[in-house]
């Protein structure tokens, strides 16, 4: 008999009733985001879907991005960013094989593979005197964005690149306030959560394993005050995205 759905439903139970009425909710709240059995994650969410259908969950409001961490450092000077091309394809691999191992499921190679073939502008990279060194995307679908495929080539790991290509990011988001969304995994979600991005669901790999979901809101007036730390840091703002 298989016990991780009805493990779930008790997690769920729990959930509701003390983290909606208890003092303790924010430490229940990241022990339900943390649960990592597949079968039990998704009876989890499934009750938790149905609670808030019902209305006996409020709605989850996600805080504004912490604009004023993101822009508190100086970034690093000596690269360049752009769009990506087709011609980046093969360094752009590159550079996902070198952060997979052990981090992402076996799926999401060619998954990204294939983001990369859509060609749709949503993709920027990040270049070292001519050589690319980080890449990451961002699309837009009415009031939501979703972050994709934030990597850096590990010797350029721990040098400002992540920042820089977060906020390089943001900034090409013009118009009405968006949700951001990002479907990390445990190794990265909490690099994220240093600027104001919150988990609040799960998302699921072909083998079941259940990883972090985490969001945050962002407001017109934060990329327009990225757009103008970047272009003060030298670093002019890509296209606007559509949605």
């Amino acid at each position: 008999m298989n016990v991780l759905p009805i493990v779930g439903v008790i997690y769920s139970l729990l959930f509701y009733f003390l983290f909606l009425r208890h003092p303790l909710g924010g430490w229940l709240q990241r022990g339900f985001l943390r649960q990592r059995q597949g079968g039990a994650a998704r009876a989890q969410i499934r009750l938790f879907n149905l609670m808030t259908t019902l209305r006996l969950v409020p709605p989850i409001i996600l805080p504004y991005i912490d604009v004023e961490k993101l822009t508190k450092k100086p970034l690093p000077k000596e690269y360049k960013v752009r769009l990506w091309k087709p011609e980046d394809t093969q360094a752009c691999l590159e550079i996902y094989q070198m952060n997979a191992p052990g981090r992402f499921p076996a799926e999401v190679e060619q998954e990204f593979e294939e983001v990369l073939k859509k060609d749709d502008c949503a993709m920027l990279v990040i270049e070292d005197h001519g050589r690319v060194v980080a890449c990451g995307g961002l699309s837009l679908a009415g009031s939501e964005g979703t972050l994709f495929y934030g990597l850096i080539h590990s010797e350029f790991q721990k040098k400002g690149i992540g920042r820089l290509l977060l906020l390089s990011r943001l900034a090409r988001i013009h118009g009405p306030e968006v949700i951001v969304n990002i479907c990390a995994v445990d190794d990265s979600v909490g690099y994220y959560e240093r600027f104001g991005f919150t988990r609040y669901a799960l998302w699921f790999s072909q083998n079941g394993d259940a990883h972090p979901m985490a969001g945050v809101s962002v407001h017109p007036e934060d990329c327009q005050e990225i757009a103008k730390f970047l272009a003060n840091e030298g670093y002019p703002v890509l296209p606007a995205l559509s949605a």
